[in-house]
């Protein structure tokens, strides 16, 4: 696989390409063999949270029996990412340094509900610290390269996911065509936006839909009137970081894939570059990434081997769901919340009194420190004109702000 850096201006966020640059670490855990079983599909439980999907693996320990830990699946990432503790435990050393990734020179065995996947093929990597990610309650993260061999379903009405073997499932819903890069594992598929057809990735670890604002602008430019916000919140917020300013909050009637179509898209629009980076570890030149806000409304299957992609209609996702107080949050190491941008609506900050950097203690009597992110962010939720109680904090001074919700798209 071609190195490249670990981390780059954009790949602060966790649906990053994660490659072999970076510290080498100890060889850690004999390497595991994956002879022929006689398995031909296995189905597991997930759970969401703030749109992103987590599922219970068992990774095989030195010697040879499993250690379980709650993963995050995610087809915008290329490799497998362990926490720290997690890493030493699986028999990986860590030497000091001030990287924040360190690359394994492989990644570890792991059974899914038992059932043997095949890693060898899979770069891996650990992140320092206690945590995977601030605001994330899960040890580890799987790419989508774990799953090129495989047919796989992301069933989100049924809130499982199921890998198969090439042949053991027989389809469902309409087809679709997808790219698959077969190095990466990312894969993209054709939509239709507003009359275009623009190649998409399909990235179930960003909580929200991300298009170049090459698109947005264009949109209002022809109707001046439609409305849209600057600066990600809900489920657009994925961690804070500082290009989520930037972020175009608009609605897409219809999101056009293939016989099928999305109504009522909430979409996030950032500057081109940062599509342009993403193009490069995905299937080809895409226009942004069909995040999970999307996908929650769908059971969508991926024939990896047969470049296919089926999608199935389940509960429409929440029309509503940029409705909330305008503030775009960064977990922080400690297990709270700090206020990273305010959201501006009409051309003026949605939320009078609070700056970047404060930090957030309470949502209406609720202590935010050591919530999963989704709980925080939804804590701030509710129909237009609703009032939430925050408690603050700013240079060590607490202080109470009444802040109402509104509509951002």
């Amino acid at each position: 696989m071609k190195k490249t850096p670990f981390f780059s201006t954009f790949i602060l966020i966790a649906f990053a390409a994660i490659v072999f640059a970076g510290t080498v670490i100890a060889a850690g855990p004999p390497a595991q063999t994956f002879p022929d079983q006689a398995w031909t599909s296995v189905t597991v439980p997930f759970e969401m949270d703030h749109n992103r999907m987590f599922i219970e693996v068992e990774f095989i320990l030195p010697d040879g029996t499993g250690r379980k830990a709650r993963a995050w699946v995610d087809t915008g990432n290329e490799a497998v990412v362990l926490q720290e503790p997690l890493a030493r435990e699986l028999g990986f050393e860590v030497p000091a340094g001030k990287e924040e990734f360190v690359a394994l020179p492989k990644a570890p065995g792991l059974r899914l509900g038992g059932v043997p996947l095949d890693t060898t093929k899979v770069p891996a990597g650990a992140l320092r610290g206690p945590r995977l990610r601030p605001g994330l309650l899960v040890e580890a993260q799987l790419p989508a390269n774990l799953f090129l061999p495989y047919h796989i379903v992301l069933d989100y009405p049924a809130k499982t996911l199921t890998v198969a073997k090439p042949g053991a499932i027989e389809p469902r819903g309409a087809a679709l065509p997808c790219k698959v890069n077969p190095e990466t594992g990312l894969f993209l598929v054709e939509a239709s936006l507003e009359g275009e057809t623009v190649a998409l990735g399909i990235d179930n670890g960003s909580s929200y839909t991300w298009i170049s604002n090459t698109l947005t602008e264009a949109w209002k430019k022809r109707d001046p009137n439609r409305p849209f916000a600057v600066g990600a919140v809900g489920a657009a917020n994925f961690f804070g970081f500082g290009f989520e300013r930037l972020g175009v909050l608009m609605r897409a009637p219809e999101m056009g894939l293939g016989s099928i179509a999305a109504k009522d898209v909430g979409v996030a629009g950032l500057p081109q570059g940062m599509f342009d980076w993403y193009s490069k570890k995905s299937a080809g030149a895409v226009l942004g990434f069909i995040g999970a806000n999307v996908l929650k409304g769908y059971r969508l299957e991926v024939d990896f081997p047969n470049k296919m992609t089926y999608w199935e209609a389940g509960p429409a996702p929440d029309p509503n769901d940029l409705d909330l107080v305008g503030l775009n949050l960064r977990p922080e190491a400690d297990g709270g919340y700090a206020v990273a941008w305010v959201a501006v609506k009409d051309g003026k900050p949605s939320v009078e009194g609070v700056s970047p950097g404060d930090k957030l203690i309470s949502v209406d009597g609720r202590d935010t420190a050591g919530l999963a992110m989704g709980a925080v962010v939804d804590s701030l939720r509710g129909a237009p004109g609703t009032e939430h109680t925050l408690v603050l904090e700013r240079k060590g001074e607490r202080f109470t702000v009444k802040a109402k919700t509104m509509r951002f798209a």
